[in-house]
């Protein structure tokens, strides 16, 4: 960006000289850094040289010239980097920098607006807890009358019959009716949310009785110092959450918590990413730095690339289609970005491919692995 600032007073100096005027100084000094000017740009910083206070008009005509150059830069880059995988980094480590928007830059705004669209859309789950309308609130009724009176016609005493419609309208799908050997009457049970972790289920209640029980253990059948710390740790979570018996508090807390934690992971990813183009890449005559480029900008177009994915998936009827089809190009991007970039044989690349695959998706594992028990430790 300095040699750009740099390059704009030899330009109007050109032009002052074929005109026969010499440049204009609205200040004798910069107002950013000190330096005497000698020309409209500042040969230091490359400050424009501006009047110290400035009408509304120079300001409202300052922003849209800003904000045309970020817009230009910013769709075109958004083209190229959707439609020509490794078009840019190409373009990039040849030099032809000014034409596209910064990748740092890009990998910033395109990451932040995935986050923010992931964290807003509403999910499945929230669709299932919207409240329901008249009509259907209608039909819920009528059909809980209906099982009610088929309960009643199927023998069962007024007491059960009440316990079960009870129990069905405050939870009309996950509950069970447990006929036992040698009992007429049904039992009501909950149906555990395989999604969910039910605390019930924990042996120990508390940390005490659970060291209690491990002392009298002899010292060969005692927990090990991993599952140790787990039980631990499992016993302190039931009782952060003993009034949480169907675990539906403590899953979403988890995953809200573990989403948050997914562009961090990815971010320490990223060196790591290029680590292994660097080493896949040995022969060939590559900075790492420029690996790191080539990352960024996949990074770049697959946050850019999920984002479009939910949006698309709110459009009726097509939504499906579509992102199975952005799937299937997220899958294929990352090759044919390597065999421009890095310009070997498809053979090749499609190896190197199928190898990097297998490595991070392992480091990206582990990443995860060590998010989710940091989490566990700090719920």
């Amino acid at each position: 960006m300095e040699d750009l600032g740099k390059s704009f007073p030899a330009a109007e100096g050109m032009i002052d000289a074929e005109e026969g005027q010499k440049p204009k100084h609205v200040n004798e000094f910069c107002l950013n850094c000190g330096t005497k000017l000698q020309d409209l740009y500042c040969q230091h910083c490359g400050q424009k040289d501006i009047p110290r206070r400035r009408t509304l008009g120079e300001l409202i005509e300052n922003f849209i010239g800003s904000f045309y150059s970020f817009e230009s830069k910013f769709f075109r880059t958004v083209k190229f980097l959707l439609l020509k995988p490794g078009f840019l980094p190409v373009e990039y480590t040849a030099g032809k920098r000014e034409s596209y928007y910064h990748p740092a830059r890009a990998y910033v705004f395109i990451s932040f607006v995935f986050f923010l669209l992931f964290f807003s859309l509403p999910d499945g789950d929230e669709e299932d807890n919207k409240p329901l309308s008249k009509k259907d609130q209608a039909e819920f009724n009528r059909g809980m009358k209906e099982m009610r009176q088929g309960l009643y016609k199927a023998g069962l005493d007024s007491a059960v019959v009440d316990s079960i419609y009870t129990a069905a309208v405050q939870d009309s799908t996950e509950v069970d009716l447990v006929y036992k050997p040698g009992n007429k009457k049904p039992t009501i049970k909950k149906k555990q949310n395989p999604n969910s972790i039910n605390f019930a289920d924990i042996e120990y209640k508390s940390l005490a009785e659970y060291d209690s029980a491990q002392n009298a253990l002899p010292e060969e059948e005692r927990h090990g110092w991993f599952v140790r710390m787990f039980s631990r740790r499992a016993i302190e979570l039931s009782e952060l959450y003993k009034d949480d018996n169907s675990g539906k508090r403590f899953s979403e807390d988890f995953k809200k918590a573990f989403s948050s934690q997914f562009s961090t992971v990815l971010f320490y990813l990223l060196p790591i990413f290029a680590l292994l183009f660097k080493l896949l890449y040995v022969r060939r005559d590559y900075y790492y730095a420029e690996h790191l480029v080539f990352a960024i900008f996949y990074y770049n177009f697959f946050y850019l690339a999920a984002s479009v994915y939910l949006l698309v998936d709110f459009i009726p009827w097509v939504g499906g289609i579509l992102n199975f089809v952005i799937v299937l190009w997220m899958i294929a991007y990352l090759p044919v970005a390597m065999k421009r970039m890095y310009n070997q044989s498809w053979r090749k690349t499609i190896v190197k491919f199928i190898l990097f695959g297998f490595i991070f998706m392992f480091c990206l594992a582990v990443g995860m692995g060590i998010s989710a028990m940091t989490i566990l430790f700090n719920l």
